[in-house]
C-alpha cells in the first residue's frame, strides 16, 4: 500500500476564501486564510458558514494523507458549531485538523479555526469516506482572479435569491473543488444563506450550528438550488431544514441549520 503525502490543491473555493496549507500529515494538519470584507453580507451578517471551506480541507486533507495513493476522502458528514463572527480586517485565520479514526474505507476527524488572538470561532467534526480514483486531485489555479476586497461572497458566488427560503448557486468555477464537484464548505455556506432568506434576516441573526449529511456529488458545473423548511422559530432562535438540490432535482446534501438572535 503506498502512501504519499497529497499536494494541497488550491481550487476554487480556496482561491474565493484564500485558503493556503501550512502543514499537512497523515494525523493533523494546519492552514491559514486571510479575513476581509467578502465575509460581511446585509442577511447574513457575517458569513459564518464560509469557514466551512477552511475546516472541511483541514480535515479532509488529514484522511487523504494517510489514505493510499488510489483513495481520495470525500465528506459524508460535516457538524459545524459556529461560535464567533471571523474578523472581516484582514487579519488572518489559522485552522487546524486532527485524525480521531481511521479505517480502510474511512476516517473521522475534528479541527477549529482560531482568530488572530487564538480565540476559535468554529469547530468541525468530519466523517469522510474514502473513494477509489485513479490518481488524486491535482487541478491548478483556475484562471479566474482573486476577487477584489469589494466583491462579497453572495456577489462572487452569483447566488440568487428566487423566493424567500430558495436560493440559486448557478455553475460557478469558484464553487469547485479539486474534483470538479461544489466544495462541501461552499454547499455550507449556501446552506447559511438560504436559512437567512426564508428568515427574512437583516444582519440580526446569526448562524451558531450547520449539520450536514452528504448524499452525492453536485456538479460545479451545474446550477444547485438550496431549498428551506423552517421548523421552529422563537423568539431568539429558529431551527431550518435546508436541502441542496443538484439541476436533476435530486437532493445532493441536507443540513439542519441553527439560527440565534444576535448577541452583542
Amino acid at each position: 500500500m503506498e502512501i504519499t503525502a497529497p499536494e494541497f490543491v488550491i481550487g476554487g473555493a480556496e482561491r474565493l476564501l484564500r485558503v493556503s496549507a501550512v502543514s499537512l500529515t497523515p494525523e493533523s494538519a494546519e492552514l491559514r486564510e486571510e479575513s476581509g470584507a467578502w465575509l460581511a453580507d446585509p442577511a447574513v451578517g457575517v458569513s459564518r458558514a464560509a469557514l466551512g471551506v477552511i475546516l472541511d480541507d483541514v480535515t479532509g486533507y488529514v484522511v487523504a494523507a494517510g489514505s493510499p495513493n488510489d483513495r481520495w476522502p470525500v465528506s459524508l458528514g460535516i457538524r459545524l458549531d459556529l461560535l464567533a463572527d471571523p474578523p472581516i480586517d484582514g487579519s488572518p485565520l489559522t485552522a487546524t485538523g486532527r485524525l480521531i479514526a481511521r479505517d480502510e474505507v474511512s476516517g473521522t476527524t475534528r479541527g477549529e479555526v482560531a482568530g488572530p488572538d487564538g480565540a476559535v470561532l468554529a469547530l468541525i467534526t468530519q466523517r469522510s469516506h474514502l473513494l477509489t480514483v485513479s490518481e488524486a486531485p491535482t487541478t491548478p489555479y483556475i484562471d479566474a482572479p482573486v476577487p477584489g476586497p469589494e466583491v462579497s461572497l453572495r456577489e462572487a458566488l452569483a447566488l440568487r435569491e428566487v423566493e424567500p427560503g430558495v436560493v440559486e448557486l448557478p455553475a460557478n468555477p469558484y464553487a469547485a473543488n479539486g474534483m470538479g464537484n461544489i466544495h462541501g464548505g461552499i454547499l455550507i455556506t449556501g446552506m447559511e444563506f438560504a436559512a437567512m432568506s426564508v428568515l427574512r434576516a437583516t444582519g440580526e441573526l446569526r448562524t451558531t450550528s450547520i449539520d450536514t449529511v452528504f448524499v452525492r456529488p453536485a456538479d460545479a458545473a451545474h446550477p444547485t438550488t438550496f431549498r428551506t423548511a423552517v421548523q421552529h422559530r422563537g423568539r431568539s432562535m429558529a431551527v431550518v431544514e435546508v436541502a441542496a438540490l443538484a439541476a436533476s432535482g435530486k437532493p445532493c446534501a441536507l443540513a439542519t441549520v441553527i439560527v440565534q438572535q444576535r448577541r452583542d
